[in-house]
């Protein structure tokens, strides 16, 4: 019973709502135009006023507002540095040795990929037109791969390291 009292309560309040946003809607639509005529009117009547600026200075504050204390007032002294000459020192620049080129020739290498398994990661790569399947860190033909990536490897070839990119 409680519930049909609050139900009806609550659709009145409803229709009302829906009821006086029709009204006004309908109203706007149907009123006299004279009322729109004046607002017209007085857009036309509008003067500009111009604002002049107001300069003032700023005193300097003497105490902290914070901590409610008065800053202390040093005295600037001026202090005269004497003149200081700089003899400036040449370092020796050593040069690097340079360690001696030995011409490496590296085999014709391709990357293919990897191939990946539960117990382990294989790497296809082909070398001097021969493809092997190789782990990380296991020499083949004085080859050894030390890191692996998404699109090329490391290779190690008597101690001179090469990226390989990956062939498509």
């Amino acid at each position: 019973m409680a519930k049909k009292k609050i139900n009806i309560i609550l659709i009145l309040v409803v229709l009302g709502l829906w009821g006086t946003a029709g009204y006004r809607a309908l109203y706007r639509q149907f009123a006299d135009s004279e009322v729109s005529n004046t607002i017209q009117d007085q857009k036309y009547n509008v003067s500009i006023k111009q604002i002049n600026k107001d300069t003032f200075e700023l005193e300097k504050i003497n105490r902290d507002p914070f901590l409610n204390k008065e800053f202390q007032k040093t005295a600037i002294v001026a202090v005269s540095k004497k003149a200081i000459s700089y003899n400036s020192v040449k370092k020796a620049i050593v040069q690097p040795v340079q360690k001696k080129q030995t011409n490496i020739s590296w085999p014709a290498l391709q990357y293919y990929g990897y191939l990946k398994s539960k117990d382990k990661e294989l790497v296809l790569l082909k070398i001097d037109s021969k493809l092997y399947k190789l782990k990380l860190n296991e020499p083949q033909n004085g080859l050894t791969i030390k890191k692996k990536y998404k699109d090329s490897i490391e290779v190690s070839f008597n101690s001179e390291t090469k990226m390989i990119l990956l062939n498509n």
